[in-house]
């Protein structure tokens, strides 16, 4: 049996229930916690010291305890005595052995929790690097995705400007094609003298979808050259040797009708040219100026208009050679119509 009120008995323990001399004790251990370590080590002493005293009395003879009776202690009693302290004492260092138990293992318990929390700190620390790991594997997919984005946007870029030349060049030979296969069939600019056929020839050619092709490309040969081969191998009028430009001219304007010299020199004028323009096209303006001139009054019109534009030109405008060969002559009115046109077009969207 133990001590009412002070040592909580084990049916309390197990459903609980503290007396208030526990809760006084668990009290005081939380304010000052080295209570519990001297309280155990002084219980642990009396109970030794408890042992030893009962002991001794157990061991004393009849003779002993006859003087124990004499002088009125009672032998029974006090044993029942002593082993209630004992029992009480075994109780109270069972409880703080307990309670000392119970704080090892929250020691325990923290240390379980702490090697858990660093577990897992690890493990989020891993699965970081992970994450990142696949953070920079996606960060360069997606720059090779970028790259291949772009290379394909390249190629498709460039398989639509090979695409569009394509269509601009077939256009262009198609326009090419018709223009001269009209004029050689004679639909065109019939009964005129060749020299002025080739000026207005070229001068429609580069109003077709070639100029698109020279402008889009920065191509100027193929259709050019083109053009004066195919003037070459169809018309039967040139010359086949060298001749003096100012009697070509000459001779042209004088074979033409009054309105077919009016017509031609209205489309091959030179009036509302640039000084500019003017500098960079000395055939068509030998070749204008010629028309002009023979259209004026025969008492106005100089005897020979084409030596006239010709000395006009190399005195104002630039220099042009006196004699040509039928090559030569087309090269020239075909280089200069083409690069006019151009400039026309490249000043129109400034």
């Amino acid at each position: 049996m133990t001590i009412a009120g002070k040592i909580p008995t084990p049916q309390a323990k197990k459903f609980g229930i503290s007396s208030p001399s526990t809760r006084s004790l668990e009290e005081l251990q939380r304010r000052v916690p080295v209570v519990g370590d001297k309280a155990l080590i002084d219980l642990i002493n009396g109970i030794q010291v408890s042992k030893d005293i009962i002991r001794y009395r157990k061991n004393r003879g009849w003779f002993g305890q006859l003087i124990d009776k004499l002088d009125g202690s009672d032998n029974k009693r006090k044993l029942l005595l002593d082993g209630n302290i004992i029992a009480g004492q075994e109780a109270l260092c069972n409880w703080v052995l307990e309670l000392s138990d119970s704080l090892r293992i929250s020691q325990v318990a923290l240390e379980v929790t702490q090697n858990s929390l660093l577990e897992a700190r690890d493990a989020i620390r891993n699965h970081k690097e992970r994450l990142q790991k696949q953070e920079d594997a996606l960060i360069n997919l997606s720059n090779q995705l970028n790259e291949l984005a772009q290379q394909v946007s390249a190629r498709i870029s460039n398989i639509e400007a090979r695409v569009r030349q394509l269509e601009v060049r077939v256009a262009a030979n198609e326009d090419l094609d018709q223009i001269v296969s009209a004029w050689a069939a004679g639909q065109t600019y019939a009964q005129l003298p060749w020299a002025v056929q080739v000026a207005l020839l070229a001068r429609e050619v580069f109003s077709s979808s070639v100029i698109i092709y020279e402008l889009e490309t920065g191509d100027k040969e193929r259709f050019r050259q083109l053009l004066v081969n195919k003037i070459l191998a169809t018309s039967k009028q040139l010359p086949q040797s060298f001749f003096g430009l100012g009697d070509l001219l000459d001779q042209s304007w004088a074979a033409m009708t009054k309105d077919d010299r009016e017509l031609a020199a209205g489309l091959l004028e030179i009036r509302s040219v640039t000084p500019q323009r003017l500098a960079n096209t000395p055939h068509l303006f030998v070749l204008g100026t010629t028309l002009e001139l023979a259209t004026l009054p025969e008492e106005a019109r100089p005897s020979k208009p084409a030596q006239s534009a010709i000395a006009l030109c190399r005195a104002q405008i630039n220099t042009i050679s006196r004699t040509a060969n039928a090559r030569e002559f087309i090269t020239a009115v075909v280089q200069e119509t083409g690069n006019d046109i151009i400039g026309i077009i490249a000043n129109s969207q400034v």
